[in-house]
Order: structure tokens, then sequence, then C-alpha cells
């Protein structure tokens, strides 16, 4: 990993943190830099190889960016950096980002947590909870080891005690050494992004198997975390109705059901640029080969029949298990809900009203 620091960057103490351990190239600016000339999928792949602690200059609390078309939670981000150096075939951030790289904001402990605090303040103040995780423009976890963001936050939640859960997105495995770091705190959220051992293998390229991520789970639950899981994207193929069922069924007979704070389903839609991108990124990739139209929000989906097909194949398991656990969909709309889940799901805020009740739960649970 070759890493660069913007001659802005370098008074910031997570700059003077990874520099203890690493060396790096001073640049002007990220925006100078001087990439090959290359196709831009081919910058992406150099990208994955380059980390920039860049001086940030916008805001690092924000919405997550979803959609007014389909329904929200109402998630919030702690925006800490961009770029991921796992590859999935079918990431969006592809598309989504134009400036290839991994990028840190060198600048967060010094101007991001400061912002943060504010937010949090104000909401414990008003005695409303927030739901906050990272891993919208990056993977929470993939560079812990240099940057340790995610410990940082850890700290800041016990420190600032806030009325708030932060969750934190990977598909890495977590070792027991990085948990015992903390104290048990359940208002934090070790999230698995979780797939079918075939696309696993086939489509995450970098990315740990499922029983790892479900090893990680584990150890984060016996350390006193709380977990969850995000089946997003479910992607049609041979078979995916029967594999698709059997990884949930793999979680719930492994982790302890009082313990998970949602899992959230959502099948593959993508920006009709990713597919050019992607495509030449990954040849042998098929996720793209099947029909598709394009959403209200402009995004490639499949029919709502097939979405339903998937869908239903976890309905057993649910029925099960539902009135232990909080299952919500990412991206759909009041029909899914109601066929699904038997849930009159109307807007984005009662999605968020659904979820905020857990998180409610959590930071009651930590007093």
């Amino acid at each position: 990993m070759e890493i660069f620091i913007e001659e802005s960057a370098l008074p910031f103490q997570l700059t003077k943190n990874i520099l203890k351990n690493y060396s790096a190239k001073i640049i002007p600016s990220y925006e100078n830099f001087k990439w090959e000339e290359k196709p831009f999928y081919e910058l992406i792949s150099l990208g994955k190889k380059r980390l920039f602690l860049i001086n940030y200059k916008g805001n690092f609390f924000r919405d997550c960016p979803g959609t007014k078309i389909y329904f929200c939670c109402g998630y919030k981000i702690f925006h800490f950096g961009e770029g991921c150096p796992l590859d999935c075939s079918y990431c969006i951030l592809q598309a989504y980002l134009n400036r290839p790289g991994l990028k840190i904001w060198a600048n967060l402990i010094e101007n991001g947590l400061p912002e943060l605090e504010k937010v949090l303040d104000i909401h414990k103040n008003q005695k409303k909870v927030l739901r906050i995780g990272t891993g919208e423009f990056a993977d929470s976890l993939a560079l812990e080891s240099m940057g340790n963001v995610s410990e940082t936050l850890i700290n800041f939640w016990k420190e600032k005690d806030p009325l708030a859960v932060l969750e934190l997105k990977t598909k890495i495995a977590i070792s027991e050494n990085y948990f015992s770091k903390f104290k048990p705190d359940p208002r934090i959220i070790f999230a698995w992004s979780v797939n079918t051992e075939k696309i696993i293998k086939e489509e995450e390229k970098g990315t740990a198997t499922l029983e790892k991520r479900l090893e990680s789970a584990k150890k984060a639950i016996d350390y006193g975390f709380t977990v969850a899981f995000h089946f997003d994207p479910i992607v049609f193929y041979e078979d995916a109705e029967k594999e698709y069922p059997k990884v949930l069924e793999k979680i719930l007979n492994t982790i302890p059901l009082k313990k998970i704070a949602w899992i959230s389903l959502g099948t593959l839609r993508y920006p009709k640029e990713l597919k050019i991108i992607a495509e030449k990124r990954f040849p042998k990739t098929k996720i793209y080969s099947q029909e598709f139209i394009e959403g209200l929000d402009e995004k490639k989906r499949y029919f709502i029949d097939l979405r339903k097909k998937l869908y239903i194949s976890f309905k057993k398991l649910i029925n099960e298990v539902k009135d232990l656990i909080t299952f919500y969909f990412c991206m759909e709309g009041e029909r899914i809900w109601e066929e699904i889940l038997g849930k009159r799901i109307n807007s984005s805020l009662e999605v968020k009203l659904l979820l905020d009740n857990v998180a409610l739960k959590l930071c009651y649970d930590k007093n």
C-alpha cells in the first residue's frame, strides 16, 4: 500500500499516528496528484493500493445517500473517507466516486469529532436517538489497522455517552485482540454484509468467508457488543432461492438472536453507468446479464416479481423469529413490506421509527 499525504494534512493527529508506523510521500494536494494516463476503470484498480490522507473541507456528518422514491431508514453517516481496498464486482463506489484512490480525512479528529459532538448533544438534549454509521462510502474496518478510525469513534462514544448507536459495517474478519481493547457497549453495532458462498467467492474479492464473518460476530458479542447483518445485494442466479435462506439459517443458528440489532434485505440495484465499468474490471462476472428495469430512482433493478421471489425464499425463517429480530428492506416500497414481512409501512419515516426503537433500547441497555 502506497501512502500519500497532502501538505496541509501533515499537522493533524491521524496523520501523525500513521507516520509512526508507515512511510509516506508528501504531495501538494490530492487534486493535483498525477495519475497514469489510463482508462478510468484501470485507475480504480490502481487506486485500491494507494491511500491518500486529505485535509477535508466538507461536512463529516450527513444523511445516508438513499433515494426519495423508495423507503429509506433515516440513517446518518459519519463521513470519514472514501473508497475501499476490498473489490466487489457490484460495488456502487466504482461509479459513485469519480476520484480514484483510498481516502481518509486526516482532520477527522480535530474537525470531524467536534462537528459530530455538536449534533449528538443537540439530539441528546431533545431526547432523540440517532443511528450513525461509517460504512456507506468506505468499509468501516478494512483500513482499521492503518487509521484506527473505528477505534477512535468507539472511544468517543464511551467518553461522550451519546443517545446514539454506532454501526460499523464491514466484510472482513476481526480478531479477538481488536475487541478486547474496549469496554462492553451494546450501542456499538458491528455489522457484516453477508452473501452466499458463491457470490463471496466469485464477486467479493479480498473479503472474508462467511464463516469468518460469523466467527467475528460471535467474538463481538462475547466482548459486549451488538451485531447486525445485511443481505445486500441479494443477487439472482440459479439456486439463489435455495442458497440465501441457508445463509440466514446459519446466522440464526450461530448468533444469539437477542444480540442481533437488525437484519436488512435488498436486491441488486445499480446506476446504469456501473455496468460498463464493472464488466471491464470484472470480465468474468455474470451478475449484470440478467434482465433489469429502470426503477423510479433511475437505478437498474430486477422486476418486482423476481425481487419478490428472492425475498419469499427468506419468509419461512423470518416468520419463525420475527418477534425476536427486526427485519427491514433497503430501497423497497410498501408492497414488498406488506407481502413479505406483513408490515404496513407507508413511508420512510415509519421505517426510521421502526429502527429507532431498536436503537433506543440498545441505549437504555447500556445504562
